[in-house]
């Protein structure tokens, strides 16, 4: 849904942002959080960050000039993700865990804006100083699902390049580990000699099998890669061999989700972020294990973290 052009008049009460590396979404909001409009550009902070002629508070501006009346003044703009990182728009310092909703609120970094009809608001990360991890734009999503599951206890997993697990209990996020599985498979399925043994098959036996093992034979985890490509090598001519895109995928993910699964304390659940065929594989994979995670949504949950932010934030803005 794109709104570039449109004026919402009085009903506009504040923008969210959600600021990735490679895009960014913008929302323009409702006092009841509702969404009035929305544009999405490719101008991520590296894009900005790689070219002078750019600045975030001009690529935002651009973006939702048409929505601000020019009486206008101090509209609150609630940013999460990369626009608070070092390379960023301004450094919002990283929040400890644990965590609750309202600190990582009243942790935003507030820059100087030349235009007069808005106040910005970069929400901090969370970082992790014991079992060393960073998260940035991740939490704002943990915070949206925290509202919307107030007596949730246990593990939210949010997939991706890098996957994020964190652990929510007594409304607060206490700890979360980062997994670089989807960078791992890329690289092996791309760079590696596994290259010649991964193609567009799939076989959902052979990725259950596979996340299985993972878990059965937890140090086995370099010796099962090399059999991705060894299984066609040796296989009988004529005989089917299973996708090798199925079984590095399950070895993978299964690795991962063996490993939080060691975790998991007595009467903790396991919840799922996320949408597409990453999400499904990672609900897949932990059916295999007996726990049932529906996708989520992760705009909408990020959405409700932004709202749940702008709630501590406004009555600072006002007073300022």
């Amino acid at each position: 849904m794109s709104a570039l052009n449109q004026d919402y008049g009085p009903s506009l009460s504040w923008i969210a942002v959600d600021w990735g590396t490679s895009n960014l979404r913008v929302w323009a909001m409702d006092d009841n959080a509702n969404i009035l409009g929305s544009v999405e550009s490719p101008l991520g902070m590296n894009a900005i960050a790689g070219d002078p002629k750019l600045s975030f508070e001009a690529v935002l501006i651009d973006l939702i000039d048409a929505w601000l009346a020019k009486d206008m003044v101090g509209l609150p703009v609630v940013i999460c993700g990369m626009a608070g990182a070092k390379q960023g728009w301004l450094e919002a310092p990283y929040c400890d865990v644990p965590a609750r909703p309202a600190d990582l609120a009243q942790g935003a970094a507030k820059p100087d804006v030349r235009d007069p009809r808005i106040s910005v608001f970069i929400l901090p990360g969370l970082c992790q100083r014991g079992d060393p991890d960073v998260m940035r734009g991740e939490e704002t999503q943990l915070v949206g699902f925290m509202a919307a599951h107030p007596g949730f206890a246990g593990w939210v997993c949010l997939p991706g390049t890098h996957s994020k697990w964190a652990r929510i209990s007594g409304g607060e996020i206490t700890t979360f580990r980062t997994y670089m599985s989807g960078e791992v498979f890329a690289l092996l399925s791309q760079h590696s000699i596994l290259q010649h043994s991964v193609d567009d098959g799939w076989d959902d036996a052979a990725f259950a099998d596979a996340v299985r093992a993972a878990q059965t034979q937890p140090t086995a985890f370099l010796h099962r890669l090399f059999g991705v490509r060894a299984a066609a090598l040796v296989a009988p001519a004529g005989t089917t061999v299973a996708s090798g895109a199925s079984v590095l995928s399950g070895t993978v993910i299964g690795t991962e989700i063996a490993d939080v699964l060691g975790l998991l304390q007595p009467n903790e659940n396991i919840a799922l972020i996320g949408a597409g065929k990453l999400a499904s594989l990672y609900q897949a994979a932990l059916a295999v294990h007996g726990h049932k995670a529906t996708p989520q949504d992760g705009a909408t949950i990020t959405l409700s973290g932004l709202a749940r932010a702008r709630t501590t934030l406004v009555p600072t803005s006002k007073e300022n």
